[in-house]
């Protein structure tokens, strides 16, 4: 894979993210995109680690139960896709 450099992001929208990990090891990231109080109108999206890539970015630590915290998504729709993007 390679690296894409840093391009600025055109929007930043409220968001809350919550994390869950699976028995195998698999680290699960659920956005919640849009008015946290209203949650029917939130667009949602999930990513996953596998175990090794989550031990890379936090190291041995052990998740026993699911974190909800709100954050910002920084968003770009209708970009121009760059000749590098995976």
């Amino acid at each position: 894979m390679q690296e894409q450099a840093p391009r600025p992001i055109s929007g930043i929208v409220d968001a809350v993210v919550t994390t869950s990990q699976d028995t195998d090891g698999v680290l699960a990231f659920h956005l919640m995109v849009g008015p946290p109080d209203r949650p029917h109108e939130c667009d949602r999206i999930e990513f996953t680690l596998d175990p090794e890539h989550a031990r890379a970015l936090f190291g041995d630590t052990a998740r026993t139960s699911a974190v909800q915290v709100p954050c910002r998504v920084g968003v770009e729709f209708g970009g121009t896709p760059s000749a590098q993007h995976c």
